[in-house]
């Protein structure tokens, strides 16, 4: 809720910019606007959009607030088929048609989400390649990510 304690462009969008840069390489800040309702409150609303370095897009919409439950996703588009990953672990398919799920979805996604997480840690920390992070990938999306919430509005 305060900025100083994080938001949901540092919390949540900074996985999906990892997982970007992951796929498509470096990007690049090309503008962003984040709005925050008080300079001391995280930001309520956020765009941004970044290229790589062949000019592929990446388009940033976040919102928080409201009753409604969580909703995070992330759509890679394509030509010929496109890819939907919501709440961090349904995975979906799309060839022009409505969305459908690749494999069985997980009745826990938050616990689904977690165990790999933790997986992936035993392997960094056996010295084996794994999903997480490097140094270096971590510190590029922390730099992208204080880019996007440099270029704030107050709302009125």
């Amino acid at each position: 809720r305060f900025a100083a304690e994080g938001g949901m462009t540092r919390e949540v969008i900074s996985h999906f910019l990892f997982l970007s840069e992951r796929v498509l390489g470096p990007l690049t800040l090309q503008w962003a606007h984040a709005e925050y309702p008080d300079d001391e409150l995280c930001e309520t609303h956020v765009a941004a959009r970044l290229v790589n370095a062949e000019g592929l897009p990446v388009s940033i919409l976040g919102s928080v607030g409201g009753a409604q439950p969580d909703r995070q996703e992330v759509t890679v588009k394509g030509a010929k088929a496109s890819r939907r990953i919501s709440e961090f672990a349904i995975d979906t398919l799309s060839t022009g048609e409505a969305f459908a799920p690749t494999n069985s979805s997980p009745t826990d996604t938050r616990a689904t989400s977690l165990k790999a997480q933790l997986d992936d840690m035993a392997l960094l920390m056996a010295g084996k390649a794994s999903r997480l992070a490097t140094p270096e990938e971590a510190l590029r999306v922390q730099e992208l990510i204080e880019g996007i919430l440099a270029n704030r509005g107050v709302q009125s």
